[in-house]
């Protein structure tokens, strides 16, 4: 009888389960084995490494985040250089030039390191061009720190040697031109410079070039006359007033009678040439633009 109660007990123990026979079961249930689990788990460590490498690790972020600094730091640098660069490229801008009236070419003629005139003045008749009727404006520069600049008045007058009165020269504005004009209906001289001013005074101006004309085409044979041949005997009262193109002028003779200088005002401004042609075209301008 204690036997049959052993035997009807039998059934309600229960196993002890460990975990070598649930790797059986596994194995057994699911027909896995020890060197498929072995390969997952490797496949798992191998995925964990490409996760960990793309992430990359602390060394190498702070690599990328030095580089990326680094190639900032050059861009702005570089843009900075070129911006730098560009400012002081030797560029005179034509439209912030007064002209004061319309010309056919605009010349731009550097003079940095030239201190002797004729230099200056064969410069000038290098670049200029021969063509009938062709009014040429032609701007002396000076190059400073890789910047180029327009010699302003008084730049001029001590640049090219001209020995004008103080009084004359203070009395004009930073305006001024100097030109040239091929005459094509001249048959003694083709090529004439002229000069325009523009006076900020009118009285000061007009009575310090009364007090100038006894030195005026000495002071400025470097435009007119650079030979001095057939000038003559020159004083004040070799000036006469004249009337030209309706308006009042003054003209310089030498002895024999010869027409060596022009000078006249249109309104604020005034033109010196040596060519009573030359003279009345660019009175003519001046009136047409004023």
């Amino acid at each position: 009888m204690d036997q049959e109660k052993i035997n009807s007990n039998s059934g309600n123990i229960k196993v002890l389960r460990t975990y070598t026979s649930d790797m059986a079961e596994a194995v057994r249930d699911n027909e896995a084995s020890i060197i498929k689990i072995a390969l997952a788990e490797k496949e798992k460590r191998e995925r964990e490494k490409i996760y960990k490498e793309a992430d990359g690790t602390k060394s190498s972020k702070i690599f990328y985040i030095l580089g990326g600094i680094l190639l900032i730091i050059i861009g702005v640098a570089g843009s900075s250089f070129l911006i730098s660069k560009k400012e002081k490229v030797p560029s005179p801008i034509v439209n912030s030039i007064e002209t004061f009236i319309p010309v056919d070419l605009s010349v731009f003629v550097d003079v940095t390191g030239i201190n002797n005139p004729n230099e200056i003045i064969a410069k000038i008749n290098q670049q200029s061009e021969t063509s009938s009727g062709l009014v040429q404006a032609f701007f002396i520069t000076k190059t400073t720190n890789e910047i180029s600049e327009n010699l302003k008045t008084n730049d001029f007058f001590s640049s090219l040697n001209i020995s004008a009165p103080g009084s004359f020269v203070r009395s004009l504005t930073e305006k001024y031109l100097l030109g040239q004009y091929d005459n094509q209906n001249s048959t003694i001289q083709k090529n004439s410079f002229f000069l325009i001013f523009e006076t900020g005074n009118y009285d000061q101006t007009y009575a310090s070039l009364l007090s100038w004309e006894n030195n005026m085409l000495n002071d400025l044979s470097i435009f007119f006359n650079p030979t001095n041949q057939g000038v003559g005997s020159v004083s004040k009262n070799s000036w006469k007033d004249i009337f030209v193109n309706n308006k009042d002028a003054r003209v310089l003779y030498n002895e024999n009678g010869q027409a060596l200088l022009y000078y006249g005002f249109v309104k604020n401004n005034f033109v010196i040439t040596d060519n009573i042609e030359v003279f009345k075209a660019i009175i003519n301008r001046l009136t047409l633009k004023s």
